[in-house]
């Protein structure tokens, strides 16, 4: 059995109103998720944006 279906299972015989609770749980670990890949994209955005203006021959001390 699947996580999903056993997360199913379980949550049936839960009262309408915990169902509730453990559906908008559901939707802000989904939310946090899509946050992190957001951000992780940025940063990757930047990381290029970066590179593109500046070249290695630009920088204070070489390495």
């Amino acid at each position: 059995m699947s996580t999903a279906e056993m997360l199913f299972e379980k949550a049936r015989h839960l009262p309408e109103n915990l169902q509730a609770e453990a559906l908008h749980y559901v939707d802000f670990l989904l939310t946090r998720r899509a946050a992190e890949k957001e951000d992780k994209e940025w940063s990757q955005f930047s990381a290029t944006q970066l590179a593109r203006q500046y070249s290695p021959e630009d920088a204070i001390c070489q390495a």
